[in-house]
C-alpha cells in the first residue's frame, strides 16, 4: 500500500472508542487552548479588517470575539486567523507545525454546520492532527529550509482528513482527498520580511483549501495517488527528499497520536525563541541586573537562525508588534528586563531599556542535538566584572516533556478570554465536546 492509501485507511476506519481515553483528553485541551488565543487575538486589527470584509447578513455561525456572523467556512477561516495572529498557538515541535489553529476551527466554526455529533467533531481533530502531524515529521524540517511554511504545507493535508471524517467519506474518497490537497499545499516565508499577514493567511487557506480537497474528493473527481513517494510527491516540491524520513508517515500508527506530542506555548512568541526566553528567565532569577552584563552569545539551531536572528540589523530595530515576537533578542531583553513575556510585553517597542540590552545580544551558529523536538535554549553571558555564565534549557516549557500543568492551561486560557462567564461557558462546551450538539 502507499502512504495516503495507508493514512486514509487509518483516518476512515479508526473508530471513535478506539481512541484512547488520554488522547481525546488531550485533544479537548489544545483546542481549549486554541480558542483562549483566538478570542484574544479576534481584536487585532487585520481581524477586525477581514470581519469587515467577510461579515454577512443572514449568515449563522459565530465569529469568535465578533458580534458579526458568517457562513460555516468563512468563520472558520476567520477564526483560524484570530488563533494564529499572536502566534500564542501550540505546536508540534518536532514537525514545526500549527496545526491546532487550522483544526480548531475548522471542527467547530464548519464542523458543527455539517454534523451535530460531538464525537465525529473530536475524531476529525485528532485524526487531522495524525496526518498534518506525521507529514511534518518525516519532513524532517526541510519544508522550513527551503523556504515554505509547514503549517501551510501539511496543515492542508490534516484539514483535509477532517473534512473527510465530518463528512463521512469512505477510504477511496480519503485518499482522493489526500491526493488534492498536495496540489492545494502552498506558503512561502517571506512573511519574516516585514512581519506582515501572509502567515495567518496560510492557515486560513489551509482550512478553506482542505475542505475543497474533500468536497472534490466526495464529488468523484480523482487525484494522484503517490503524493508522498512519486515523481514529484511533496518532500522532493517542498523539501529536501533525501534528508526526509518517509518511515515516520506511518510509524507506530494507532499506537502513537500527535495531539499527545503537541506543546501549549507560555510565551507568546514565534516557539524557536522559547528555549532562549527560558535561559533569561534563569539568568534573571539570578539575582542580576542589566548593568551586569556586557553580552550575551546565543547558541541556535541554524533554521531558526532564518527565523529569530537573521537579520541581526532588523531584530535589533522590529518596528511592528510581529517583527518583535520573532527577535530572539527582544524576547531575551523582556524576560530579563521585565520578568515576563506576554501579551502586553509588545505595547511599547522602543523602550530604551529593552532596546539597550538587546544590542548587547549576538548569536552564533549550533547543533543543539535536540532540534526539532525541542526548541533548546544555550547562551554564555559575559559580565563586566569578566566572569560568565552558561545557561542552557534542553526542552523548552511547554513542550509535552517539560509541561504546562492543567493549572498552568487553564490560568493561559482564562487570562486570553479575560471573562468568566464566558470562560466558564467555552470550558465546558470543549470538556464535554463528544456530548455536545454544537458550539457558541
Amino acid at each position: 500500500m502507499l502512504y495516503s492509501e495507508k493514512l486514509a485507511e487509518f483516518v476512515v476506519n479508526k473508530s471513535y472508542e478506539d481512541i484512547p481515553a488520554d488522547v481525546k483528553t488531550r485533544a479537548k485541551e489544545l483546542m481549549l487552548d486554541t480558542i483562549g488565543v483566538a478570542l484574544a487575538g479576534s481584536k487585532n486589527d487585520a481581524i477586525l479588517k477581514t470581519i469587515k470584509a467577510f461579515k454577512e447578513e443572514n449568515a449563522n455561525t459565530s465569529i469568535w470575539g465578533s458580534d458579526f456572523k458568517a457562513t460555516p467556512l468563512n468563520a472558520a477561516m476567520i477564526n483560524a486567523m484570530s488563533s494564529h495572529i499572536l502566534d500564542f498557538d501550540d505546536t508540534l515541535t518536532e514537525a514545526i507545525l500549527h496545526a491546532s489553529a487550522i483544526l480548531t476551527p475548522l471542527c467547530l466554526s464548519y464542523g458543527f454546520s455539517k454534523t451535530n455529533d460531538g464525537k465525529k467533531i473530536l475524531k476529525a481533530f485528532i485524526m487531522g492532527w495524525e496526518v498534518a502531524g506525521r507529514i511534518g515529521v518525516a519532513s524532517n524540517g526541510t519544508f522550513h529550509k527551503n523556504g515554505f511554511h509547514t503549517s501551510a504545507i501539511a496543515g492542508v493535508f490534516g484539514a483535509s482528513a477532517a473534512a473527510c471524517v465530518i463528512n463521512d467519506l469512505n477510504v477511496s474518497q480519503t485518499i482522493n482527498a489526500l491526493g488534492f490537497a498536495a496540489s492545494f499545499a502552498g506558503g512561502i516565508n517571506e512573511f519574516l520580511s516585514n512581519g506582515s499577514n501572509s502567515k495567518i493567511l496560510h492557515i486560513a487557506s489551509a482550512v478553506l483549501n482542505g475542505i475543497r480537497a474533500c468536497e472534490y474528493a466526495k464529488a468523484g473527481l480523482f487525484a494522484p495517488v503517490s503524493i508522498f513517494e512519486g515523481r514529484d510527491n511533496i518532500f522532493r516540491a517542498f523539501g529536501i527528499e533525501d534528508e526526509c524520513d518517509k518511515t515516520r508517515l506511518d510509524k507506530n500508527l494507532g499506537k502513537d497520536y500527535m495531539v499527545k506530542e503537541v506543546s501549549i506555548k507560555p510565551y507568546p512568541s514565534c516557539h524557536f525563541a522559547h528555549g532562549l526566553i527560558d535561559c533569561a528567565k534563569e539568568l534573571r532569577n539570578d539575582g542580576l541586573k542589566p548593568d551586569d552584563i556586557k553580552e550575551i552569545l546565543c547558541y541556535v539551531d541554524s533554521v531558526p537562525i532564518s527565523f529569530i536572528c537573521d537579520p541581526i540589523d532588523k531584530k535589533y530595530n522590529p518596528k511592528t508588534d510581529y517583527e518583535a515576537k520573532f527577535s530572539f533578542a527582544y524576547l531575551i531583553s523582556y524576560m530579563f528586563i521585565d520578568g515576563k513575556v506576554n501579551l502586553n510585553s509588545y505595547n511599547e517597542l522602543n523602550r530604551e531599556e529593552i532596546v539597550n540590552f538587546a544590542k548587547k545580544i549576538k548569536y552564533e551558529k549550533y547543533i543543539s542535538g535536540g532540534f526539532p523536538k525541542y526548541f533548546c535554549g544555550k547562551f554564555k553571558a559575559t559580565l563586566n566584572n569578566g566572569s560568565t555564565i552558561i545557561k542552557e534549557v534542553k526542552i523548552n516549557k511547554g513542550n509535552p516533556d517539560n509541561a504546562l500543568s492543567l493549572d498552568e492551561l487553564l490560568e493561559k486560557f482564562n487570562a486570553n478570554v479575560n471573562d468568566k462567564n464566558l470562560s466558564e461557558k467555552i470550558k465546558k462546551q470543549v470538556l464535554d465536546l463528544e456530548n455536545i450538539k454544537s458550539f457558541e
